[in-house]
């Protein structure tokens, strides 16, 4: 694998490992910690994103576009580009939903609903990125992933 390529599934990868990490390590006592590993997390996705369109794109949206449609259209037999500006969207969601941790952490604990409905927004986009569109063994990792840090979080309070 070339180092273009290491360095944009990397990050993406990245992005997923600490979503997971953060979600997981969300107690009391680990607190600041799964804040920290949520918000790089964020960051990790940026970096995938500036990847993209450095290695992939060659800074142009139009390509960027074209490209989301080709891999859509491969997968659902709809010609549309318009994914780019979702991932745009769950970026600009996902560091928000950070600042507002790191600014605001007491009304952030107390947003149940926001939280559900972040979670699984980016649910939908992690599987999407690393069960829906990928192949082999990336897939079954993903999975792994996805499941583990659903379990982590949630499995976790039905037990206390």
């Amino acid at each position: 694998m070339s180092l273009d390529a290491s360095l944009l599934f990397g990050s993406a990868w990245l992005a997923l490992f600490l979503a997971a990490a953060g979600e997981s390590w969300r107690r009391p006592r680990t607190h600041d910690l799964a804040r920290v590993l949520w918000t790089l997390g964020g960051l990790a996705l940026v970096l995938h994103l500036v990847f993209a369109f450095q290695f992939r794109h060659h800074w142009s949206h139009a390509a960027a576009v074209a490209d989301t449609a080709r891999q859509t259209r491969e997968f659902t037999g709809l010609d549309w580009g318009g994914g780019v500006w979702v991932n745009y969207f769950f970026a600009a969601l996902w560091l928000a939903d950070a600042a507002w941790w790191w600014l605001r952490p007491e009304s952030f604990a107390d947003a149940r609903r926001w939280l559900l409905l972040t979670r699984l927004f980016f649910l939908f986009m992690w599987l999407n990125a690393t069960v829906i569109f990928v192949s082999g063994p990336q897939r079954w990792l993903g999975l792994t992933v996805c499941a583990a840090a659903v379990l982590a979080r949630y499995g976790a309070r039905r037990m206390r």
